[in-house]
């Protein structure tokens, strides 16, 4: 199923209607529930609701979500934020707005309730934000007008774009942070060099410079050399002391840049794993990466090569905080369907392999395809990590550098940029494990 943001019109019953507004403007209720029919909609995407609490009316805006079973063929429509409309829109000035094709069906959807198709919804949100511009910021991620400014992204734009949401979203999960944040992102006028540039809140280069998180950061001072750089704080709304601190840095336009790296910092622990994406393609019977000897592809694992090396010859100590199952900070994930979808807080369901692993694999000579061409698949990689897996490894820093071999991450970095990639380097503070 295509994740894809949506729209919900709610005809409250009038018998519901008094207790609903009461719990909105008397007691400053925020989150509310009503039973509907069962509906399709993925709890990965955006769902606004547009409510009418009077007869052929809209009254009132929320953000949605799906809920569990409410009763035979009924689920729970959770709203919160619930806001009440400037004024009123009645039903047939909305109609009236929208191109003539679409009228019949938004007519019955208004009478009835429901869910709206994309191309309703996209028409509907035009015409409220017509109406009612105060609104905007709420709506503007549902309007046609967004879908035309995705539409002019460059393939690899597109691409690129999904390597480093899902790089931002891997970093949420580790941090222990909700990844609906992703959803805030919008496309951007003029010239975008990363995802982070579309997210509210986030800064460009000469902020990024006052951050005081970053004055003790290993590699920090690499990053600082980039052409390009944004940063944006995340934090946990019902504890502000679990927070991170991502940096997007790259020197190339999104439609030139040859892929994306993250870094990830657990300031705790001191310690760094390095994820390096790449996007298989569909192959006759499946999706596969291919590579050839002497490509960008070996050239890279040379340089984490020889990374690991200069990380091998430093001795950890003995800090009980240093302990790993593994000092290797280097993994590699493979995403079979690298597709830029803004309205799916998912991650890519691909292959992490620890470069240790997938060497042992190409050397076995299981990594050929049937004329001999170097290849990765889900059938001929045997043993992967998976998302869950990978989190569960690196949140609390079983696996990564020890604490003596984060201090030597400005090498790494700059590579990454000039190889042309967007780094991200995501930074999960000590706060919390300092006041636990």
């Amino acid at each position: 199923m295509t994740v894809t943001a949506g729209g919900y019109i709610l005809v409250v019953p009038q018998g519901r209607r008094e207790l609903l507004i009461n719990s909105i403007e008397w007691i400053g209720e925020r989150r509310l529930g009503e039973p509907v029919p069962r509906f399709q909609h993925s709890t990965r995407a955006p769902l606004v609701i547009f409510a009418s609490f009077e007869d052929g009316l809209i009254t009132h805006v929320a953000d949605g979500r799906k809920g569990m079973a409410a009763g035979t063929g009924l689920v729970r429509l959770n709203m919160s934020e619930v806001q009440k409309l400037a004024r009123p829109i009645a039903f047939v000035e909305l109609e009236s707005g929208v191109p003539p094709s679409l009228r019949g069906h938004l007519r019955r959807i208004l009478s009835d309730g429901g869910l709206l198709p994309p191309r309703t919804l996209g028409a509907f949100v035009d015409r409220i934000l017509e109406i009612d511009k105060s609104i905007s910021d709420r709506l503007s991620r549902y309007s046609a007008e967004r879908k035309m400014a995705l539409a002019k992204y460059e393939p690899r734009a597109r691409t690129n774009l999904a390597l480093q949401k899902d790089a931002l979203g891997v970093a949420l999960e580790l941090s222990g942070l909700p990844r609906n944040a992703i959803l805030a992102w919008d496309p951007v006028e003029g010239r975008q060099q990363s995802f982070l540039d579309g997210l509210p809140e986030a800064v460009v280069r000469e902020d990024v410079m006052l951050i005081a998180d970053f004055s003790s950061i290993p590699g920090f001072e690499a990053i600082k050399e980039a052409s390009h750089v944004g940063a944006k704080v995340f934090r946990n709304i019902d504890d502000p002391k679990v927070r991170m601190t991502v940096v997007m840095a790259n020197r190339l336009p999104l439609e030139q840049q040859t892929g994306a790296d993250l870094i990830y910092f657990n300031e705790a622990f001191r310690s760094f794993v390095m994820v390096q994406y790449k996007a298989m393609e569909r192959g006759t019977e499946q999706h596969e990466f291919r590579w050839t000897v002497g490509d960008q592809f070996c050239e890279e694992i040379v340089r984490m090569d020889a990374m690991r090396a200069q990380l091998k010859a430093i001795q950890p100590s003995n800090d009980p905080d240093g302990f790993r199952f593994s000092d290797d900070p280097f993994f590699l994930k493979f995403c079979p369907r690298a597709v830029f979808n803004p309205d799916d807080s998912g991650l890519f369901k691909g292959i992490y392999l620890p470069l240790d692993l997938m060497k042992r694999a190409d050397a076995a000579g299981r990594l050929k395809g049937p004329k001999g061409g170097n290849v990765i698949t889900f059938e001929n990689v045997g043993r992967r990590i998976n998302n869950s897996d990978f989190v569960g490894l690196v949140t609390n820093s079983w696996v990564g550098t020890s604490i003596e071999q984060s201090a030597v991450l400005i090498p790494l970095i700059r590579s990454v940029i000039a190889a042309g990639k967007t780094l991200t380097y995501a930074v999960k503070h000590a706060d919390a494990a300092a006041e636990g």
